[in-house]
């Protein structure tokens, strides 16, 4: 992992199609919906951060969705993956610094929700090393937990 750098950028008409051509490990993917489905979703909010995740050498190697939750005002992180052929090389953890590390530039930017399914332990196991704390398990087995410390602090 040393010397990988990850870049957020937009999901724009030059990139789109690249993004929905990501896939998971056929075993995740009851975790999340389809990159396309969270493409189309965020054109119907306007908070909503459909973004292309990048490694060192400018190839697209995930997907992710944040932004306002309109239910709390809070920031969320509404979808993160990693293609199935670039993970385990700390892509995922070093977007998700990156998510935070842009987030808390914003206002409010001080507490991040997250959900996800209770039975991915990869994900509940990340998200607990960055700091997030799980609040609550619904009765369909979604976690939702909350970060609430500066980016410096997990930076």
């Amino acid at each position: 992992m040393s010397g990988q750098q990850i870049q957020l950028a937009p999901v724009t008409a030059e990139n789109w199609k690249a993004c929905i051509a990501l896939e998971v490990a056929p075993d995740q993917k009851d975790f999340l919906p389809t990159n396309l489905y969270s493409i189309a979703e965020a054109q119907f909010y306007a908070e909503a951060r459909s973004t292309a995740i990048y490694n060192e050498v400018d190839h697209l190697v995930g997907y992710a969705l944040y932004g306002r939750d309109l239910a709390t005002g809070k920031w969320k992180i509404f979808r993160i993956m990693i293609d199935r052929s670039h993970q385990g090389k700390g892509h995922g953890e070093q977007a998700m610094r990156a998510i935070i590390t842009t987030i808390a530039d914003e206002p409010d930017g001080d507490e991040i929700l997250i959900s996800y399914k209770m039975y991915n332990l990869v994900a509940r196991a990340l998200y607990a090393k960055l700091g997030f704390v799980e609040q609550r398990v619904d009765e369909q087995g979604q976690v939702t937990a909350i970060l609430k410390q500066s980016c410096a602090e997990i930076s």
